[in-house]
């Protein structure tokens, strides 16, 4: 496999996305390392944020496309059936797209439009919708329908009634996929659901921790009152660490001193629960996406949007519970 690397000149949008923002992360990361030099906490945080907000732009793009791409896919049996009622009125294959361009394809309208102006230039039936389905490269369904027009077309074979099977097969395509993506809607609204009840669930673990680490805490100090000796919960941070754990533990003391989640054990608690979430939600919209669509586009669509709602809902809800 060749791996070539593009100019900048000749970078598409993306291109762009793909590269920029993680530059731009990368950037903040140095000057956030300058400036909090040896907070690993801080720098830890602001690693983590710099990774989500660098695939952000990315995947946004990629379900835009994967939408316009899939609004096609649905408009190409329609483009191909139409194609067919002109080819058999006696009509040339350019004649037929020229026809065809003056009808409302949705997204497919301009696609159309183009191969009728490559047509009009003089570029071969065969190239052009070679073109086409190079354009159109993120479906399948689209580059092997192009794939059997150009191979009948180069047979001599009857082109017209290649292209009446190809509008019917796409069309069954479609209709199994909307159909298998209608069954599995429940399962992705109940990978919503579960993300909620888990995000519930911390919470109420915040609160009985929190409430249990206090009560032990005095406890302890009244019996370090009548017997002699103190003893103070401080969580798995508490007191002095060395090395790894030092790391960790500052890893974890970040979104305290961001979020004021206070010291101790709430601090310990509060960060390594809204990691969890954050994770959690991210790989529940992978599944989700995976489930409904069989698209890694969908899949951080729903990520993105269980992280976007589980983040503030945690911060919020903490400050109501505490």
């Amino acid at each position: 496999m060749k791996f070539e690397i593009k100019k900048v000149e000749d970078w598409e949008t993306i291109d762009y996305l793909k590269f920029v923002p993680p530059m731009i992360s990368a950037l903040i990361v140095i000057v956030t390392a300058v400036i909090f030099m040896g907070d690993v906490g801080i720098l830890g945080v602001t690693i983590l944020f710099s990774i989500i907000i660098s695939i952000i732009p990315y995947f946004i793009f990629s379900y835009l496309r994967h939408r316009e791409v899939s609004a096609m896919e649905d408009q190409l049996p329609n483009f191909l059936r139409d194609l067919v009622e002109e080819a058999r009125s006696g009509m040339t294959i350019p004649k037929s797209i020229k026809m065809c361009s003056k009808v409302d394809y949705g997204k497919l309208t301009k696609e159309v439009k183009k191969m009728y102006y490559q047509l009009t230039w003089g570029v071969p039936l065969e190239d052009v919708l070679k073109m086409f389905s190079e354009r159109i490269r993120e479906s399948k369904l689209i580059g092997r329908s192009m794939d059997i027009l150009i191979e009948a077309h180069r047979s001599g074979g009857e082109i017209v009634s290649t292209m009446e099977s190809v509008a019917l097969d796409s069309a069954l395509v479609k209709n199994a996929e909307k159909e298998r993506k209608s069954n599995m809607a429940h399962h992705t609204m109940s990978l919503y659901l579960i993300y909620f009840m888990f995000i519930g669930v911390l919470l109420s673990l915040t609160n009985v921790l929190g409430s249990m680490m206090s009560s032990m805490t005095e406890g302890f100090s009244g019996m370090g009152d009548i017997g002699g000796f103190g003893m103070q919960i401080t969580g798995p941070c508490g007191g002095p660490q060395k090395g790894v754990t030092a790391s960790i533990c500052s890893f974890f003391s970040g979104p305290c001193r961001i979020f004021d989640f206070g010291t101790g054990s709430d601090c310990y608690y509060k960060s390594m629960f809204l990691y969890m979430i954050l994770i959690q939600g991210m790989f529940s919209g992978l599944v989700a996406g995976q489930a409904g669509s069989e698209s890694i586009s969908e899949g951080f669509k729903h990520g993105l949007i269980m992280m976007s709602i589980g983040f503030p809902v945690f911060l919020i809800a903490l400050r109501i519970i505490a």
